[in-house]
């Protein structure tokens, strides 16, 4: 879908087991892991507001960005909608940045691939939606599409990028909070 979405950012794997899929990807050398659980969180999910658990972890191998989710405990999202097809896990989403997710989708039902918001997240305090996840109309088990607002979390994965382009192998398993903290506090302070 680049050619109405443009480039793809990252590509996302969601599996039942958090640390077996790191394991997986880390046997091929792949690292270091920016690693977080989102303990609290909240998402709108098909329209209503619920509760979110899931660990994640961002992951560069050369430019390709990949993300590893696993939800955790009684839940609904979109996660685990996908697990519930698809219990051995898989890739649930790839991820495009759209400045209006109105047009985006506008462009896709214009294109003859029509989406459907599945899960929204959103800042708890404006209410502004920064990445929703949308599945294609009509498909049974559909690999889902990450629309997401550029600039929130650019310089983070430009640090997740840089880290790995110069990794020794050492401390494959880091704080992505911290990270991301570091990393967003200038934007923010600007």
């Amino acid at each position: 879908m680049s050619r109405i979405l443009g480039p793809a950012i990252h590509q996302c794997f969601v599996y039942p087991d958090f640390d077996s899929a790191l394991a997986r990807f880390a046997a091929g050398g792949i690292g270091p892991f920016y690693v977080m659980r989102s303990e609290g969180g909240e998402g709108r999910h098909r329209g209503v507001v619920k509760p979110l658990d899931i660990s994640v972890a961002f992951v560069f191998s050369g430019d390709t960005c990949m993300e590893i989710i696993a939800p955790h405990g009684p839940q609904e999202n979109a996660y685990v909608d996908f697990l519930e097809q698809n219990p051995g896990g898989g890739l649930h989403h790839v991820a495009y940045y759209s400045t209006d997710f109105e047009a985006s989708l506008a462009a896709m039902e214009a294109a003859g691939h029509p989406l459907r918001i599945v899960q929204e997240f959103y800042d708890t305090n404006t209410g502004e939606v920064f990445e929703i996840y949308c599945e294609p109309v009509g498909v049974d088990n559909p690999v889902c599409f990450q629309l997401l607002r550029p600039g929130v979390f650019d310089a983070w994965f430009d640090a997740m990028h840089a880290a790995a382009a110069n990794w020794d192998g050492k401390e494959p398993i880091r704080n992505a909070m911290a990270l991301m903290q570091a990393t967003m506090a200038p934007a923010e302070a600007g």
